[in-house]
């Protein structure tokens, strides 16, 4: 799994430090050099690399058919941080992903490839099945890129 820019280093060493099972394995775009790569750039390559997910907070990705394509022609699958997350303090954004993360791996571990999925904002009582997959319109993605071309 691969940290997008948009999770600080830090943050995703917390993760590896203390919440990363044996069956995953945490990595960010500064372990690719790929700091202000183009998204579709780096994913295609961390993929090539035998990368297997993204986790961040760019919700751009599902929607932008460069991005698209690249998600669904690599087979990664897609986990997306909820949009109120970026903008809080390093202390609020670890608290959700420690809360989180377990789904988070319990997600990925049965997602199929291409999947997208958001994490919701909160900290409910039960996180079971709230994380929801974001449906993807690769065919409206295929036909913008034919059209950019």
């Amino acid at each position: 799994m691969c940290a997008d820019e948009n999770v600080a280093p830090v943050l995703s060493e917390l993760i590896r430090e203390q919440l990363l099972s044996a069956k995953f394995s945490l990595e960010t775009v500064d372990d690719h050099q790929a700091i202000g790569v183009d998204d579709q750039i780096w994913v295609r390559k961390f993929a090539n690399d035998g990368g297997e997910a993204i986790i961040g907070a760019d919700f751009a990705m599902t929607k932008k058919p460069h991005e698209v394509a690249a998600i669904n022609e690599t087979g990664l699958r897609l986990v997306i941080l909820d949009g109120k997350w970026a903008c809080q303090k390093k202390n609020v954004q670890i608290s959700y992903l420690f809360y989180w993360w377990p789904e988070i791996e319990k997600t990925l571990a049965s997602a199929g490839a291409g999947k997208c999925f958001k994490v919701p904002w909160g900290w409910p009582a039960d996180t079971t099945g709230q994380i929801k997959v974001i449906p993807i319109d690769l065919q409206k993605a295929y036909k913008q890129l034919k059209k950019l071309k």
